[in-house]
């Protein structure tokens, strides 16, 4: 898991993003789980809603790769807002979208998450799965995962809890 993190430079705003990346025999692949999704916008155009609609829905390339699609579908964002009478905005401009997965970023790995989760007495499994981060081991107390609500007067599961927020 890779973290990015980049300060405001020039006309684009700090950000933050998270991806995963692998190293294979030397070489970095990076993995992005909604590529499309990163380059939405509103009221795109017919053609640059369809090359949104091309993208797979988990993207694994090389970052060579992903600087081209980035460069490529930045311009045809700045063309399809411009069509529509829209400015680009700060966050939508090629230099802070190539600093999602290219500036300078921390990776995260399971032997970390490990040292976290038992730093914080969490059960973990015995088993380690290569690539994946463990989940906490299921707690016994049949109240943990009830929450109150006070407009029914009941308690209720926190799945429950939220559709009623809503």
């Amino acid at each position: 898991m890779c973290k990015s993190r980049w300060e405001k430079f020039g006309r684009h705003p700090a950000g933050r993003h998270e991806y995963i990346d692998v190293n294979v025999n030397g070489t970095r692949y990076i993995i992005e789980l909604n590529l499309g999704g990163e380059f939405e916008i509103a009221r795109p155009t017919t053609s640059y809603d369809s090359l949104i609609q091309i993208f797979p829905r988990i993207f694994v390339g090389k970052p060579e790769e992903l600087k081209q699609i980035t460069r490529l579908m930045c311009k045809s964002m700045r063309e399809s807002m411009k069509s529509k009478g829209l400015k680009v905005p700060p966050w939508r401009r090629l230099g802070y979208m190539q600093a999602k997965w290219f500036a300078h970023y921390k990776r995260t790995t399971n032997d970390e998450n490990l040292a976290k989760n038992a730093s914080k007495n969490v059960a973990t499994a015995t088993k380690r799965s290569v690539g994946f981060e463990e989940l906490p081991a299921v707690s016994f107390y049949c109240r943990d995962g009830f929450v109150a609500n006070s407009k029914i007067g009941l308690k209720v599961g926190y799945l429950s809890a939220a559709f009623m927020q809503s």
